[in-house]
């Protein structure tokens, strides 16, 4: 979806009433307020981001921290959700269910949070999906060949209400501030009848895009919130269990730990405990989910938790 076939959507991040926008010398004009908001590498930089070209905010030491830099945009994310990463199995169950939901519930557009996962954005299309990036909440720049996007912050999406039959809201509230605030912004969004897929975190993920990770909601949080907003949860799923969900912080302890960050001999250590990591973490994934098939679950040691919920009927 261009830039220009998006703007019947947008709102001003500050009001519900209507705003007239165009493009004019990459920047994104309103004309009511004559406020400008500059569109950068495909986005619309409603936050006030000022982003450098290039890789300036990485600082690359050596040749392994050029190499962690492109592997961490190009292969990192395939990895950490497949059976190569420790505790990966859970990503994969989270993305089958995501694609089973939308297979069942989407029937329009679908206005997609935080789009790091690219394959779902392929399932959707184009055409279908709009989607939002709180560059705020980054450490990275976005890669070039990113998905078009929307800039803005979570607690003030720049939508107008009632627009969209779909939501996905992905590993986004932790990252924000004001998580009652984002729900309500996903609920005033939300046409009636539509569906939010709601992914987070359970109560054992580690921290993650630090300092802006600020916290972590067990399933009653989320209930609650589902229920100030007037919204009816209809299916709810743990993709990883506690096993895996263990496996996952042992993987994260082991194999991402920031201290590898230290110098070129300790990146060197990281890159040798990662491919030892890689050779054995189908097994350990499939000793996972074996022994939560072999305990109860209990609801009470997850590290992800998604949710379909829907927007009641006025």
């Amino acid at each position: 979806m261009k830039i220009n076939d998006r703007l019947l959507y947008l709102k001003h991040p500050d009001s519900d009433e209507p705003a007239e926008f165009f493009i004019e010398n990459n920047y994104l004009i309103d004309k009511q307020s004559k406020k400008k908001y500059p569109v950068i590498g495909g986005m619309i930089d409603f936050a006030g981001i000022n982003i450098d070209d290039g890789d300036a905010i990485h600082d690359p030491k050596s040749m392994f921290f050029k190499l962690n830099t492109w592997f961490s945009r190009n292969i990192d994310g395939k990895i950490l959700m497949s059976i190569f990463a420790g505790g990966g199995v859970g990503f994969m169950r989270a993305k089958k269910k995501i694609k089973t939901w939308l297979q069942e519930a989407a029937k329009d557009k679908t206005l997609f949070l935080e789009p790091e996962d690219k394959s779902l954005l392929s399932f959707i299309g184009r055409e279908n999906c709009l989607s939002v990036e709180d560059l705020a909440s980054k450490n990275v720049l976005p890669a070039p060949q990113d998905y078009p996007d929307i800039s803005a912050a979570m607690g003030t999406i720049p939508v107008k209400s009632n627009a969209f039959q779909n939501i996905i809201s992905y590993f986004v509230i932790e990252h924000v501030k004001d998580p009652r605030q984002h729900f309500r912004e996903l609920a005033r969004i939300l046409k009636p009848g539509g569906y939010l897929i709601l992914g987070g975190p359970g109560d054992v993920y580690p921290s993650h895009r630090v300092p802006h990770n600020y916290f972590n909601i067990i399933r009653f949080g989320y209930y609650e919130m589902i229920k100030e907003n007037n919204l009816e949860l209809v299916e709810e799923y743990y993709p990883a269990k506690s096993w895996m969900s263990v496996l996952y912080l042992c993987y994260t302890t082991l194999v991402r730990n920031s201290l590898y960050n230290k110098n070129q001999l300790t990146k060197g250590l990281q890159l040798l405990i990662f491919i030892i990591s890689i050779i054995i973490s189908p097994l350990l994934n499939a000793l996972a989910l074996l022994l939560d098939w072999m305990t109860p679950f209990d609801k009470k040691v997850y590290s992800l938790y998604l949710a379909l919920i829907r927007k009641k009927n006025d």
